[in-house]
């Protein structure tokens, strides 16, 4: 039988998530609620993750074994966090850490894991850290919600939570999107065209006659598993995968292998993924951040234009007060993610591709980002590819393209 209480902590984007997580692993953050001086714990983060990987690359040697006997490196973010949960488990430790542990996991994969976890509160702790109100497990007893200091500003059973007034994520905030800048872009359409594309890793095939068509101003959501190839269709279509080449692919109007480079493909698109914010380590503003957005690089290297600096600047207004005459650095996670947003946006490129762009992001700023990005393919204007396994309501696609089991790895169908 139970004998302790599980605890959600609700944080806000602002929160300093691991100033929290290494807090609690020293015994000081929830010490009015539960002893953990003499107590073995676990994490579940991306942090373990990273660390992990590391140590595979510096021993040669799987730390975690899997039925696939694959590295963590060779796993999508989801099955990472899949085969990390097992592992986890099979230490026995006497609580749990989960650090957003829904994000990157396709529905099967998270019913899995509400499972399991459900079976393991029983007899281990287990302390969630959360930034979706419809994320908090259904095994919590308690939440906290804690605010951008770190403090804990309310307590609740999760029934009361639960049944709090929801967050009014309907709101209109009734911004205007900055002026359109353009510059070196193709006016072209269709913008990408892929003919029975195949991809195969040795053994491994991940990609079976993918056929699809990106016209100008279409706003497409990518859906698939965990594992379904949409990382590495991403990839093909963004010039960052060698297995493009020899491909049946006309990317902006040039065919795959006639001359183009990299910069061709890249200038013409506007990406974000999470993991690019570990590629900026300078501390550059929030302004200059942005600009670099507009020149494709890792930080600042020249002097911006006049121009350049009126648009990073109307892109900090949209974001808000709390970004004006920032670092990027001092930024909590949630906020540099909205601001690499920005980074990505700032150029409006034919081609605006977003990789589980919401991920540590709460609620109000969930539901901010999702308007603007209804806002700018309301416009017409950008194609947009906005991949992720969450189910956003006031999410508003034109269609859907869905990575589905094939013969040899996967293959895709347009469903609207």
């Amino acid at each position: 039988m139970k004998k302790h209480n599980n605890i959600g902590l609700y944080l806000s984007n602002t929160s300093d998530k691991k100033q929290i997580i290494r807090q609690i692993t020293e015994n000081q953050f929830l010490m009015r609620y539960i002893d953990l001086s003499e107590l073995k714990g676990a994490l579940h983060s991306t942090i373990s993750i990273e660390k992990l990987i590391d140590e595979e690359f510096r021993h040669d040697r799987f730390v975690i074994q899997t039925a696939e006997n694959k590295s963590l490196e060779s796993m999508s973010s989801g099955q990472q966090k899949k085969a990390l949960l097992s592992y986890l488990i099979a230490q026995k430790p006497h609580y749990m850490l989960l650090d957003d542990v829904y994000s990157n996991m396709d529905k099967e994969t998270q019913l899995a894991i509400k499972k399991a976890l459900t079976v393991l509160s029983e007899t281990t702790v287990l302390f969630q850290l959360f930034f979706r109100k419809r994320d908090v497990l259904p095994c919590m007893d308690i939440i906290l919600s804690v605010n951008e200091r770190n403090e804990i500003i309310n307590e609740q059973t999760t029934t009361d939570f639960l049944s709090a007034d929801k967050i009014q994520e309907n709101t209109l905030h009734n911004f205007k999107l900055p002026a359109q800048y353009a510059e070196n872009q193709v006016d072209i359409d269709p913008l990408i065209q892929l003919n029975s594309v195949y991809v195969h890793y040795a053994e491994k095939e991940v990609l079976d006659k993918v056929s699809w068509e990106i016209r100008k101003g279409e706003f497409w959501h990518l859906v698939g598993p965990n594992g379904s190839g949409k990382s590495t269709l991403i990839t093909m279509i963004s010039g960052d995968n060698p297995k493009a080449y020899g491909q049946d692919m006309t990317l902006f109007g040039r065919k795959k292998g006639s001359g183009e480079t990299i910069w061709d493909i890249k200038r013409q698109i506007g990406y974000f993924t999470p993991s690019m914010i570990h590629l900026f380590t300078r501390d550059d503003s929030v302004e200059n951040m942005i600009i670099s957005g507009l020149m494709d690089s890792v930080g600042l290297y020249v002097v911006p234009s006049d121009l350049q600096k009126d648009m990073a600047k109307a892109w900090v207004e949209m974001l808000g007060p709390a970004f004006r005459h920032k670092s990027f650095q001092s930024l909590s996670i949630g906020q540099q993610r909205m601001v690499m947003v920005a980074r990505a946006m700032v150029k409006h490129p034919p081609l605006l591709i977003l990789d589980e762009p919401t991920i540590e992001l709460d609620d109000e700023n969930s539901s901010l980002f999702i308007e603007m990005v209804n806002a700018i393919a309301a416009e017409k204007k950008i194609a947009i590819i906005y991949v992720s396994h969450r189910d956003e309501e006031t999410l508003k696609p034109d269609r859907i393209f869905e990575l589905i089991p094939a013969k040899k790895g996967y293959t895709g169908i347009i469903r609207k």
